[in-house]
């Protein structure tokens, strides 16, 4: 049953923005410390006042990650800054360890849902954290470490829960087992109507969205987070605790391309660079000496062509459009081909996968060839495929480089194609 609520919107959102404030400077006065990295964080993300969840929670709407607010459990059951911020924290986490995403990977939900909060709530202070919040006590005798693996967590407590109900169902009149501490806390947290399963509601719908809508809201939460330790000053971040910066350490390492795509493009296409003016105050004229000025800004045009055929799979295409992305970072103008035996699908690349490739059928890398001849006529291609196909016969004008998957062909097999030629590793 949803909490009914006289508080208007504005209202929360006032005190919401107050509350993030203190993430970033912190008050002495209430004895919070200053944590940037929750602030600038927390400030990336849609909020949104709500009575369809209870208290607050995560949710996503198209390609958006929302935090959801009940107005009052916001006034009324957080009563003090420190419950504010410590609910907000709990939620920001979520999101960073991306357990919004990792529902489909575990088949006992409510478990997954304990397991994740076991893992948040270490990193929030206790007295931050509401009455009846999830923590390592709860669960004596199970020997869970301290900031470990979610799945470690959820190993633990699905043991716990097969040994208890396996006991029940054979009626063996276990005692020990039936009043174990850890098991009765276990029940009371997989009851669906306790608080800490109705904030993970709306996990479903983010395992309900395709795999392309899922990918775009992962890539708006690596944007977001990105973002955050670009601001963070290197003191801020030497405050934060070491797990977490572990996390986060691996996190930037996963995002580094598979090519020095800055290196390549100031080489590859060098030569061949289209340009354009702007105007600019910061240069005065040379020929009148007065401003504005004119600059020259090179822009390189890049044709991307992206093997759509039968022997790509889902993998191999989310590494092309890993690697897509990175080109697109260092301001290249993109477009995208999209072709098995012909071309299939033409659009500009703005930075996010499509949800859906077109393809499917057999190879054949001409007809993009061709295209860049004949229409396009870009600065540079860049073929992105397994390499598994006929030897092109079209001729190309400009710099051509084939990027060919983990599981593609082997480059000697390939010495025919023009241009150069990369095997994408892990």
């Amino acid at each position: 049953m949803n909490i009914s609520t006289p508080y208007s919107s504005q209202k929360i959102m006032e005190d919401v923005a107050r509350i993030s404030m203190k993430l970033m400077i912190g008050d002495k006065s209430q004895n919070i410390d200053n944590e940037p990295f929750y602030g600038h964080f927390f400030t990336g993300l849609v909020k949104k006042t709500t009575l369809q969840i209870d208290t607050l929670a995560v949710a996503a709407d198209k390609n958006l990650v929302l935090l959801l607010i009940n107005p009052t459990f916001w006034e009324e059951y957080l009563q003090t800054d420190s419950l504010k911020l410590g609910a907000l924290k709990h939620e920001i986490l979520h999101i960073v360890f991306k357990h919004i995403f990792r529902h489909t990977e575990f088949n006992h939900k409510l478990i997954f849902n304990v397991a994740a909060d076991l893992v948040v709530n270490q990193y929030v202070k206790s007295e931050q954290l509401i009455k009846g919040a999830v923590k390592l006590e709860d669960f004596p005798n199970l020997g869970l470490k301290k900031h470990d693996h979610l799945l470690a967590y959820y190993n633990a407590l699905m043991a716990l829960y097969q040994k208890e109900t396996s006991d029940d169902e054979n009626d063996s009149g276990n005692e020990e087992g039936n009043t174990n501490e850890a098991w009765q806390n276990l029940k009371k947290l997989l009851d669906q109507d306790n608080s800490n399963q109705q904030k993970h509601e709306f996990w479903k719908d983010i395992e309900d969205l395709s795999s392309a809508e899922k990918d775009i809201l992962e890539s708006a939460v690596n944007q977001s987070l990105e973002n955050t330790l670009q601001r963070l000053k290197p003191e801020e971040y030497s405050k934060l605790p070491e797990e977490l910066k572990r996390y986060l350490e691996n996190f930037e390492r996963s995002l580094i391309p598979l090519v020095n795509w800055r290196r390549i493009l100031r080489l590859f296409a060098n030569s061949s660079r289209r340009t354009r003016l702007k105007n600019t105050l910061q240069r005065p004229s040379k020929r009148y000496g007065t401003n504005p000025g004119i600059k020259v800004k090179k822009k390189q045009k890049i044709m991307v062509a992206i093997d759509t055929s039968g022997s790509i799979d889902k993998k191999e295409l989310q590494d092309f459009f890993k690697e897509i992305y990175h080109i697109w970072k260092q301001g290249s103008e993109i477009k995208i081909i999209e072709c098995d035996t012909a071309i299939q699908k033409q659009y500009v690349y703005n930075g996010k996968a499509p949800e859906l490739v077109t393809g499917g059928g057999g190879t054949s890398f001409e007809a993009p060839l061709q295209y860049a001849q004949k229409n396009y006529r870009p600065d540079a291609i860049v073929y992105f495929t397994d390499g598994f196909g006929p030897t092109p016969q079209t001729k190309t004008y400009c710099p051509i480089m084939w990027l060919i998957s983990q599981k593609g062909a082997k480059l000697e097999n390939m010495q025919k194609f023009e241009g150069r030629k990369i095997k994408m590793q892990t």
